[in-house]
């Protein structure tokens, strides 16, 4: 029976990724009460793959990229939630629901290795809040990429002039991210130490996670001097392609593969 799981698991992925882009696409439409009972109910769904996933694996299910995928998918509630109550970012609903369809469609295309098993590597306490804090902070460079590109569209296509409250939600969504992004290279130098005897190897998965960080940190310097501020948009998006580059292409292409990071595959 195991082998008919992964079958099975394409269009329960499928259903599930419809179910936040519908979120999405009633939000746009300003169907608030539509797009929050979809986004809910995806986030339910996803929930439930999760502790499937877990109960399957017999181990925290962070260790491919099947399972990361559907992590990464379950961030975007609760940090939406967090927002709107914190940061009275309610209108941003829209984005945090198209962007947690992202990595579900990523899902159904990859092998889904469902029984994965820790190796003595991962045999760590710094496994979960590493990829943890990884996964919550390039979840909101998602949503802040996406914004960008919201926000690009209003300028160039619709015409709209006012686009400062993307601008601040943007900047705020990527200074809540920062930190995560700093944690999670830390306690992976930290778990490298211990697993290998060296807090920095440089291999792929770490040099690019450096680009990344380097290239946000870029950023948030460009906002802080006025002549550079018209470079803050183009290092944003260069820092969400190296983001991409970090866990994507890294893990998926041979060239860049990580081999202290083969796990991930």
């Amino acid at each position: 029976m195991q082998p008919s799981i992964p079958n099975l698991l394409t269009p329960i992925l499928a259903v599930m990724c419809a179910t936040y882009f519908i979120a999405w696409l009633a939000l746009v439409m300003r169907r608030q009460r539509i797009g929050y009972v979809f986004f809910g109910v995806g986030w339910l769904a996803n929930a439930g793959l999760f502790i499937f996933n877990w109960v399957a694996a017999g181990e925290p299910p962070f260790g491919n990229m099947y399972h990361v995928q559907i992590v990464l998918a379950l961030c975007f509630l609760p940090l939406y939630l967090m927002a709107a109550r914190q940061l009275a970012f309610t209108w941003t609903a829209c984005f945090f629901a198209f962007a947690s369809g992202l990595p579900l469609l990523g899902a159904i295309f990859m092998e889904k290795n469902v029984g994965w098993q820790r190796m003595a590597v991962l045999q760590s306490p710094w496994f979960v809040p590493h990829v943890l804090s990884y996964m919550i902070g390039y979840a909101l460079c998602t949503v802040a990429f996406v914004m960008t590109l919201a926000k690009w569209i209003r300028l160039k296509i619709l015409h709209q002039e006012d686009v400062s409250r993307y601008r601040t939600a943007i900047t705020v969504v990527l200074r809540l991210s920062f930190p995560f992004m700093t944690f999670g290279m830390l306690s992976g130098a930290l778990w490298a130490e211990e697993a290998w005897g060296a807090y920095w190897s440089w291999d792929a998965k770490e040099t690019w996670s450096l680009i990344t960080w380097m290239l946000y940190v870029i950023y948030f310097h460009c906002l802080t001097r006025k002549p550079l501020r018209r470079f803050a948009e183009p290092a944003q998006i260069l820092a969400f392609m190296a983001l991409l580059t970090t866990f994507f292409l890294v893990n998926l292409l041979p060239k860049l593969g990580s081999v202290l990071h083969s796990y991930a595959r």
